[in-house]
Order: C-alpha cells, then structure tokens, then sequence
C-alpha cells in the first residue's frame, strides 16, 4: 500500500499563467522549476532550501531541463534559440545563444542524454540537433504560424521490454480543437497517433504511466470513467482503449491532473464532490483501486503535478506543495477485498462487460417498449416466489412425501447462521455445492447478532478491502460502545490502519481496569479468565502496525495517563513468561509466541517513547519514573547478556575470512622436477 507521510509548502509562484512546469536536477533530491519564464530555481526538496537561481536575458518557451550528456542545464528561448550553462554560470546571458530555423517545442530529459522535440513533431538528440541546425532551410514565417497553431504537453521518454525506446506526447490543435497522443519511436522514427475523442463527454485527466508491459495511456471522462490503453502493443482498439473502473471519489466535471509516479502508479489531484476542497489520490492501474488520499481544504483550477523519489510535487495556485508518500509492500488482500469470493457472487454478477463504444451504442438504442415488456413479464413469470415456498404443506410421509428444497435450503441457511459465520448460497447438486466462510484466526468468533453480521458480510461481498471495512465498522462501533465487536474486528481482520489502530487502543486503555495493568507482575491471577476489556487491550497489542506511521496518531490520542498504563502493561508483557499475546494471523509472522510477545512489546515501546519523548521528559511523575527505572533495569540485565557475545564476532569474523575452500579438482594434475646427473 502506499500512504501519505507528511505535507509542506515548498515555494511559492510568482504567476501561475507563468508558471513553465519542473523538472529533475542532477542532485537526488533536487528539482528545477521554472517559475517563470525569466527565473529558474533550484530547490532541495527535503530541506525546503533554495540552492541556485537564475534570472533569464530573454523570455523560456519551455522548462530548463538538465542533461546528463554534457552536464549542462538546456533552456529554450523564443522557440527558435537553445542556451546551454552549468550550476557556476553566474549570468545566463553570457552564454552563447544557439539558434534554429525549425521551431522547437520542448527539450524532453531522458537519462542518457536530452532530446530536442520540434513543433513538427521531429525530434533528435541535443547533441545531433546542434551539429545539424545550421542546415536547416525552413520558413520563418510558416515555423512561427506552426508553433501558434498547436501545443505540445507532457513529452516522456519510454523503454520497453525489448529494450526499444518511444517518445510520447500530447497535441492538440488549437483550429479544430482535436486532442490526441503522439507515440514516436526513437529508432526508426515510427509515428503513431491517437485520437482521443468519446461521444457526448469530454476528456478531464490524461497521462501515460508505466505498466508491466510497457507504457499505458491512462484517460478520465467526464462520465467518471478511466480508460486504459496498452502503448507497448500493436493494438487493435480504439485509441481510448479499455473501460477499467469508475473514479468516485472525486469530481470529474472539474479538471484533473494526472501524473505517473512509478510501475502501475499514477497521481490524481482534482476536486471534491460539492466543491468542498480538492484530494489527491494515489491510483493503483493494476487492480484499478486508490491506495491513498490527501485532503486539501481548497480546490485550485492551476495544477501540475510531478513526482521525484518519495515526493509528488503539486503546483496549485501560487504555491508549490511536496507531499511526501511511501511505497509500502503490496497487500493485495487489501485492495481487491479481503473476503470477496467467486462462489458469493450470482451468475449475473459473474458476468464481465467491457464497455466500448459500440456496446455504448447499443445500450443507448432503447428498441421496442412492447416487446421489453414482454420480455420483462416472462422473465418475472420464471422467478419463484417466496409466498409460494411458505404456502407449501409440510411433509407427513402420506400426502407430502418430501419437504420442497426451498425449504431445506432456508432453514439450513437460518442454522448456519446461528452456529457457524458461513453462508450458505444453492443446495442443488447435494452438500458439495453448500457454501461456507471460515475465519484465519482462531479467536474470531463473529458477528454476535444478525444486524452487525448483514453489515459485515455485505461489506465482505462488496469486494471492499479491510483497511475499508475496518474504517467503517469500528468507527461505527468505537462511537457506540460496543466493545464487544470492536473486538471482533481486531481480531477478524489483519491489514488495520495505524490511526484505527491507534484510535483503538485509547479505546481499549478507556475501558480497561486500573487493577488490569498493575506495576507488579502477575502470578497465580493470570491463569484467571481476563474482562473482555483487558482482552481488546491485548488484541490491539497483538496487531501489526507500522513503526513510522502511528506515531502521529498515538501522539494525538493517547495522554500522559495511557502512556503510563501502557509502559506498565508492557513491562508484564515482556517479563512475565506465562503472559502471551494472543496468537493471530499477521503479515509478517503466522502466529505470537513466547519470544514474538515480547519484541511486540519492545515494539510498541519504541513508538510509545518516539511519539512522547517530549513529554515523557519534562514530567516529574513518580510512578511513571518508577515504571521507566524498571524498564531500564530491564535492558542493563539484556546488555550484560550481550556483552560476553562481543568477544564471538571477531573469532567468527576470522573464521570467515581465513578459511578457504580447497579446490576438489587442481588444474595441476602433472609435476615437473629437474635431475642432475653426474
């Protein structure tokens, strides 16, 4: 999953309309931005610091890039003018002015070295577009008319598999106000074009990302759906390609900018539905799901957005923002949905549509109501009715010799229910067909009444992944008090976000006993059966969680109170031998034991003191010293454990380094002796 660290404002902008666009530095962690079309700047993204700038002589038609070919950074001046200088050139304007008769449109970077991409759509290496400027011979005057008639976007440089390398770009022409995507090949000078044109909607958000095949082109409509269209292929689909999946979470009747951040990754920043602020989404274009999202309390129409290492820049009004994100490991059990079966769906369910335009059409044509009528009267004749299955008489063996399998597959159903958290879907073909849901840890009890197992199980069958159902149903539980399921969830599902998490456990720590986490270890009471509330305690301990990302949250929810009851629950959990976590399935070890309870809790120690060191710090609390001195005395007991093992590491060391293989077969397999004869 990917998640959203931290936001900060970077730098502001002068003019948004002059506003050419950024690019990236030679420095990891760098970025070029054109802030206008007479000053470029060099930020550090991480430190916010400004470290080189430049005011132009002449007015930027595009954005200075750097190339790695001759180390320089390349501006375009005026379409028909090229400067090049390096990070020590005080004054641009000394440097020499290389001009061209052909009107350039961008210099695109690439990691080798830069390309020159004209207006005509021709494109050649900077280095070979220098040698060769002297011999062009073209109009002036028609150059001139060519750049104005047309606008050249987003140029990307693509390697696909075989090693080949394609140049993409958007065009659109301003006359006839066509819009379509240029796709060149840097070999052989191969050109393709790709109308992107739908009936009755417009397009709202374009980009191409890279996929696991080779470059996509990613496009969203005003009717909210994404189409995805593979560039690596020879392809016979239309040049919108494949319908994937709608995009509700955000309104696509304003503009969307749309970025690829990296393989089957792209960023989508738009505005909310009632034009309450804008997001900014992390959208997954394998499995078509949004793995993360960043609010913003106002929506601007300006916006770019470009992506280096761990940071999205977004360019939004006259303010250049760095939201900082991480590529976490993918779960895909979270984002196709945890609980979603084949067997739950019904055959119609099952059924795939690709929509495109021809079936779009066909769906538009509405044909004759009379005959839809009676289509739709014979297929209502055909379904049973449940009236129908109550009326019917129960089996005596004389007159009815057998009960009707509606019946038998009713009251099945209503005893499953009851007793095992399954489901069952058709009895039809005998008890092979009987369909029923099994639970991953062994503490899962289920859903205690019907009400909260509808809710459950529609959610499970909505395909929803468990960071969504666990959104949803413990914050609908935790604002009701109802800690027996909040239990339920904990324990149900494993993928929990880290500010449910944390939420959780000041839930847990609020309705937990005093007398639950006492400083002294525990003897004979701990074989006792624990409260309910003591066991959600140990439930949310027992959840994996990421040590970066809860410390905000256990930073908002928890106080000085929880955090000294939690450093005293703790210190039993890692010193008393008879008391475990319970054991659960994990995404990173099947089940708890003796020695995982115990680094679970120098884990959340970690993060416990990371997120209140300030606080824990200036606090005179005795009892709270009094709990810090036994952990302390806890980790001199480890050091002194550790020690003697120092002197292991240099005999291991030497060991490893002295000793050699023989080899089993000597190349040497003759000798040679001088003998002298008297």
């Amino acid at each position: 999953m990917s998640k959203f660290l931290s936001y900060y404002n970077l730098f502001p902008i002068p003019d948004p309309n002059e506003f050419l666009g950024m690019a990236a530095d030679k420095e990891r962690g760098n970025v070029i931005t054109t802030l206008a079309r007479n000053v470029v700047v060099i930020l550090n993204i991480s430190t916010q610091k400004q470290l080189h700038s430049w005011s132009m002589p002449e007015k930027l038609s595009a954005k200075v890039i750097y190339d790695p070919n001759s180390q320089k950074y390349v501006g375009v001046f005026g379409n028909h003018a090229i400067r090049l200088w390096d990070v020590d050139t005080p004054d641009v304007a000394k440097c020499k002015k290389l001009k061209f008769q052909k009107s350039i449109g961008h210099v695109v970077y690439t990691d080798q070295e830069a390309l020159v991409l004209y207006s005509d759509g021709y494109c050649q290496t900077l280095s070979k577009a220098l040698e060769s400027r002297k011999n062009q011979r073209e109009d002036s005057a028609e150059q001139l008319a060519l750049a104005a008639s047309k606008t050249l976007s987003k140029p990307t440089v693509h390697t696909l598999s075989e090693g080949q390398r394609v140049l993409t770009y958007f065009e659109e022409k301003h006359a006839t106000g066509e819009f379509c995507l240029i796709r060149r090949s840097l070999s052989n000078s191969s050109k393709r074009s790709y109308p992107l044109k739908r009936e009755a909607v417009r397009l709202t958000g374009h980009a191409v990302v890279e996929g696991d095949a080779g470059p996509q082109l990613m496009t969203i409509w005003s009717d909210k759906r994404i189409f995805m269209l593979n560039l690596a292929e020879r392809s016979h689909e239309s040049a919108t390609g494949q319908f994937v999946s709608m995009l509700a979470e955000l309104n696509v009747e304003s503009k969307l900018s749309v970025y690829g951040l990296s393989r089957n990754f792209a960023a989508i920043y738009g505005a909310n539905y009632g034009q309450e602020g804008a997001s900014l989404l992390v959208y997954n274009t394998q499995f078509k799901v949004v793995n993360a999202k960043q609010y913003f309390k106002v929506y601007l129409d300006f916006s770019r957005l470009w992506a280096r290492d761990e940071h999205i820049l977004l360019a939004m009004g006259q303010n250049i923002a760095a939201v900082r994100y991480r590529m976490n490991d993918e779960l895909l059990v979270d984002m196709l949905g945890s609980q979603l079966n084949e067997t739950h769906l019904t055959p119609i369910e099952l059924d795939h549509i690709n929509e495109e335009e021809s079936l779009e059409a066909a769906i538009k044509f509405g044909g004759n109501s009379r005959s839809y009528n009676t289509l739709k009267h014979t297929k209502q004749s055909k379904q049973p009715s449940n009236s129908q299955t109550t009326d019917l008489p129960p089996a005596d063996g004389k007159t009815v010799a057998f009960e009707s399998p509606e019946i038998s597959e009713r009251e099945l159903n209503e005893v499953i229910k009851h007793h095992v958290d399954g489901e069952l879907l058709q009895v039809v073909h005998g008890l092979e067909d009987v369909n029923i849901t099994l639970m991953s840890n062994y503490y899962d009890e289920g859903p205690q009444n019907l009400a909260v197992q509808s809710i459950v199980r529609q959610l499970e069958r909505s395909g929803a992944g468990e960071q969504e159902i666990t959104e949803k149903l413990l914050t609908l539980f935790i604002k009701t008090q109802n800690t027996e399921h909040v239990l339920m969830c904990v324990r149900r599902y494993t993928n929990i976000s880290e500010h449910m998490l944390a939420w959780c456990l000041r839930y847990a720590l609020d309705n937990t006993p005093t007398a639950a986490t006492n400083g002294e270890a525990p003897d004979d009471k701990v074989a006792e059966p624990a409260p309910v509330n003591d066991e959600l305690l140990n439930a949310v301990l027992a959840c994996s969680f990421n040590s970066a990302a809860i410390e905000k949250h256990l930073k908002h929810r928890l106080e000085l109170s929880h955090i000294q009851r939690l450093l005293r629950h703790l210190y039993i959990l890692a010193t008393a031998p008879n008391v475990l976590l319970e054991e659960r399935p994990n995404q990173n070890n099947a089940s708890l034991g003796n020695t995982p309870t115990e680094l679970q809790a120098f884990q959340w120690l970690s993060v416990l003191l990371t997120s209140h060191i300030t606080l824990l710090t200036i606090s005179k609390d005795e009892e709270l010293m009094a709990v810090l001195t036994q952990w302390s005395e806890l980790f001199q007991i480890y050091k002194s454990t550790l020690d003697p093992l120092a002197m292991v590491v240099p005999l291991l060391t030497n060991i490893i380094e002295r000793h050699q293989l023989k080899d089993p077969y000597p190349t040497m397999w003759y000798g040679i002796e001088k003998v002298k004869l008297y």
